[in-house]
């Protein structure tokens, strides 16, 4: 069940290609499969196929020629990226922001492992900004930084500059959000245990009309994961899951009304599932703007900010931040001394339910 994706085809044969790519089993300048192969490998649709070669496109990855196919585009190593070991004492962190409900303490978790194994930390802010993101990367072709831990920034196609960055060897490490189809280790919380785990709580309590809520499910993984949870709590209870009840995407974090509607269409709907607590709290005010009590109504989200204590009523789902920040930083110290990225995989940290 774990692995199922869920994501359209199209989005799941970029991913393959993009692994191809990444990898080297497809090297720069060669023909890359065309429309037609493709159809027949994945038996898909025309449509699809040139969707996923127009992904790759958009994402700078390959070039489209007329009559001849398309092809990987050229990836040079940039000067100054082959640096010697010793040369490197700074790791740099790629965070979009970090705030009480989650960030604050995976960023200490980093830099006291950071200071026990004697780097020096360099914080780089995002904002959930692919340009952002491009440019604090390509700053790292002209800086003495031994290796890069980030969370990726969510998005309908990949940062091209990542690709440069595993490209040209350096050491790197996802934290909280894996990136599918790029051999990258990723560091996060097992959140297909833990939704599974919540929602079978939710199940146990006798609940069954159960609401998700959640926002853009993209290729990064900890919203798709967290759906997968959900999913495979019902399946694996014999439960039958209404998917009309499954709401997504929420386009804002004002986008209460899309709530309300859901909602209204479903009356029944007596307990929910938000992927994170800013949604949980969006639920509320539509139950309330709604004439329902919350606590007639069973609410169940992830991560827990300073504030969660006014939300009794709100069960929490706690990641063990910390644990990811040093595990993070370990791992990126054994790339950093020359164990292949592919021998380590992913590590997945438990996290735990508050009531």
């Amino acid at each position: 069940m774990d692995d199922i994706d869920i994501s359209p085809k199209y989005k799941q044969i970029y991913r393959y290609l993009l692994k191809e790519i990444s990898s080297g089993k497809l090297n720069p300048g060669e023909k890359m499969p065309s429309e037609k192969e493709i159809c027949e490998s994945f038996q898909v649709s025309r449509i699809t196929s040139k969707k996923a070669l127009e992904m790759l496109a958009a994402s700078r990855l390959i070039s489209r020629q007329r009559g001849r196919g398309s092809f990987v585009v050229e990836t040079p190593v940039l000067p100054g990226t082959q640096k010697q070991e010793t040369s490197f004492r700074s790791i740099a962190l790629l965070i979009s922001a970090f705030n009480d409900s989650f960030g604050t303490r995976l960023v200490f978790g980093i830099q006291s492992a950071c200071e026990e194994l004697g780097y020096h930390l360099i914080l780089k802010l995002t904002c959930e900004s692919v340009a952002k993101e491009e440019e604090a990367l390509r700053t790292m072709n002209n800086e003495n930084i031994s290796g890069i831990l980030m969370i990726p920034v969510h998005g309908e196609y990949y940062n091209t500059e990542i690709l440069q960055q595993i490209l040209n060897k350096r050491p790197l490490v996802f934290v909280d959000r894996k990136m599918r189809g790029l051999p990258v280790p990723t560091v996060s919380t097992d959140s297909i245990a833990a939704s599974e785990m919540a929602t079978k709580q939710l199940l146990d309590q006798g609940h069954r009309d159960i609401a998700f809520y959640s926002g853009q499910v993209t290729h990064t993984s900890s919203v798709e994961d967290r759906q997968k949870g959900f999913i495979k709590a019902f399946a694996n209870s014999g439960i039958s899951l209404n998917h009309a009840y499954i709401c997504k995407p929420l386009s804002s974090s004002e986008d209460i009304d899309t709530i309300v509607r859901h909602l209204s269409e479903h009356p029944q709907i007596n307990a929910a599932f938000t992927v994170e607590f800013e949604i949980a709290l969006m639920v509320k005010r539509a139950l309330t703007s709604l004439g329902r009590r919350l606590g007639d109504f069973s609410l169940t989200t992830f991560d827990l900010p300073g504030y969660a204590a006014e939300f009794p009523e709100i069960v929490c789902i706690r990641q063990d931040e910390y644990a990811i920040g040093r595990k993070s930083v370990e791992v990126l110290d054994r790339i950093i001394k020359g164990e292949p990225s592919q021998d380590i995989g992913d590590i997945l940290i438990p996290a735990e339910i508050i009531v």
